[in-house]
This record gives C-alpha cells, structure tokens and sequence, in this order.
C-alpha cells in the first residue's frame, strides 16, 4: 500500500456544518487539516484508493471548535463525513436540572447520550427507568387502570406494573392526566414492548423525552423556583 500525508491541504477552505451552539446549518473554517491519502500497489491496473482529511473547523459565527473527517473511496461513491462530537439535526442537549435527585439526572443523561447515539432500544429502556424512578421516589407504588372490553369500560383495578404507576402520578396530582395519556400511548413503555426489545421510531422517542422532561420541570424545578419566589417577595416586604 502507497500512503502519502498532507498537512493542511484544506485550510482556510469553508464549508457548511451542523453547529452545536447555534443549532442549524453554519459557514466554518478549516483551521488545521491533515489529509491522509492510501493507494493499493497489488495490482497497478486495478488499483483502489481513498483518503480521508481530518480537519479541525472553527464556526464563523459563534467560534465553537469541531473536528471534522471527510473521507471518501473510489469503491463508494457516497463518502463519509463524521463529526465530533457526534451531532444530527435531532441531537438533543442535556438539559441542566439542578432540584432534581442525583440519580434521576444520572439518567437522563443517559438517555440522551443513548438517543444521540442512536441508541434507540437502550434509550426506551432508560425512559421506562427514569419514570420507574420518579415513581419510586414519590412513593407510587400501584395506579388504576381501566380494563376494556369491545371499547367499553369493564372495571378499573390497580396495577403494580409501570402502567398502573403512571397512572398512580396522575392519580396524585403528581403528573397531569394528559401527560399520563401521552405515555401511555407509547408502546415501548409496555412490559411486552421490553421483552420483545421492539425498536421504536425517533419522532416516538424524542416525543417521550419532552414529556418526561416536563415532568421533571413540574416536579422538582418548579416548586423550588415558586419557594424561591415567594422568598423574594417576603424581602420587599420588610423594607
């Protein structure tokens, strides 16, 4: 194998990239770059070859720093271009939840790392985790569930299951009953569903976390921020 290194050979080059700060598409510059080009030498009249450029790009806007690979073959006519850390235009960021239990934003970040990876199965799995937890530290430990029969109403009984608890948080105020309908429409969060490690589909996911972040806000965030409030308020007065 033939192997020639270039430095440098793109930079100052601009090109488009996926900012994590700003959130699109923007202009970046070629900072360093490093191209590494290979050449087989077994047979000259049937050669193959490719390369690929490592390149350190700095965002003309917000001047956040991202490496960068471009790599292409001459058996593949696609190319490949990584970023990291890795991004897409469904990455999500790891929001801050100061009131909230340790092990709670343990894994929420979890799952987000794992949607991020497309980690699809492992990130279901963690979204069950996270409500199971919230469950667990509020003490819900059943909830009703309707039981249907030809789209009626047969009898409500209480489950232990992680449908029964969803219903449990609504039950205590905790989760409102729209939200407890929302996350009861997912599949993936059904006993079955975790069994049969049935895969579900990004927009599902993304939708969930939402609504588990919400309830997370709800939760924990608010009511510090409303005793934090209301401390402010106690201050003025005694001017």
């Amino acid at each position: 194998m033939i192997r020639k290194i270039t430095e440098d050979q793109s930079k100052g080059k601009e090109i488009d990239v996926l900012c994590p700060e700003c959130n699109r598409s923007t202009r970046h510059v070629v900072r360093q770059s490093f191209y590494d080009h290979w050449q087989s030498d077994d047979h000259p009249e049937y050669y193959v070859q490719g390369g690929t450029d490592y390149q350190i790009v700095e965002c003309l806007g917000c001047r956040t720093v991202t490496f960068r690979t471009d790599g292409w073959f001459s058996e593949d006519a696609e190319g490949t271009i990584q970023l990291f850390p890795k991004r897409s235009n469904n990455t999500l960021v790891i929001k801050d939840f100061y009131e909230v239990p340790r092990k709670l934003r343990r894994i929420h970040k979890e799952i987000i790392n794992s949607f991020n990876d497309d980690l699809l199965i492992l990130c279901a799995a963690g979204l069950r985790s996270i409500i199971e937890g919230i469950c667990d530290e509020k003490g819900i430990k059943d909830g009703p569930v309707e039981l249907i029969d030809n789209g009626r109403i047969k009898k409500i009984t209480r489950k232990t299951n992680l449908q029964g608890k969803i219903s449990g948080l609504a039950e205590k105020n905790i989760l409102t009953q729209s939200n407890a309908e929302m996350l009861h429409e997912h599949r993936f969060l059904g006993n079955e569903a975790l069994h049969e490690l049935s895969q579900p589909s990004v927009k599902e996911l993304k939708l969930a976390i939402e609504i588990v972040e919400h309830m997370l806000e709800n939760i924990y965030e608010l009511p510090s921020k409303a005793k934090e409030l209301r401390g402010f308020k106690g201050k003025r007065k005694n001017l």
